[in-house]
C-alpha cells in the first residue's frame, strides 16, 4: 500500500513539474564534469560553507551557504531560466536548496548525488 501511494506522489510531482517546463536531473560527479566541459553556461551552485567553499571548489563556482539565514534570498535573486549544477559535501544540503529552488520555478537543475566529496574522490579538478 505505501508503495502505490509513493507510486501516486512521484506521477503527480512528476506531472506538475513538466507542466511548469521545470527539469530536474540528478547525476554523478563523473557525469556533471562532462557537463560542465560541453556547456559553458552552467552555472556551479556550491551551498557549502564559505571554510569548505575556500578548502576547495569547483572552478567558477558560485558559493551560498544554504545554512545562512539569507540563502533563499540569494537564490531567489538567480536567474530563473539558467541551468544550474547544484552540489554540496554529500547531498542533503544540495537537497534542501533544489527543493527550494523547485518550489520557487527554477526551469533547469542538475543535482550532484555524490556531491564534492565524490567530486574529490574521483580526480576532477578543484580550485583553492
Amino acid at each position: 500500500m505505501k508503495t502505490k501511494v509513493l507510486i501516486t506522489l512521484i506521477a503527480v510531482f512528476s506531472t506538475i513539474t513538466f507542466a511548469q517546463g521545470q527539469q530536474l536531473k540528478q547525476v554523478t560527479s563523473k557525469e556533471a564534469a562532462n557537463m560542465l566541459k560541453s556547456d559553458k553556461n552552467l552555472v556551479v551552485l556550491d551551498v557549502r560553507t564559505a571554510e569548505e567553499f575556500k578548502d576547495g571548489h569547483i572552478k567558477g563556482a558560485l558559493n551560498i551557504d544554504i545554512r545562512q539565514p539569507d540563502a533563499f534570498v540569494k537564490i531567489d535573486k538567480l536567474n530563473r531560466n539558467a541551468r544550474y549544477v547544484v552540489h554540496c559535501r554529500t547531498n542533503h544540503r544540495s537537497q534542501v536548496a533544489v527543493d527550494h529552488m523547485m518550489q520557487s520555478g527554477f526551469k533547469n537543475i542538475i543535482q550532484i548525488m555524490d556531491g564534492f566529496n565524490g567530486w574529490s574522490q574521483n580526480g576532477l579538478p578543484v580550485v583553492k
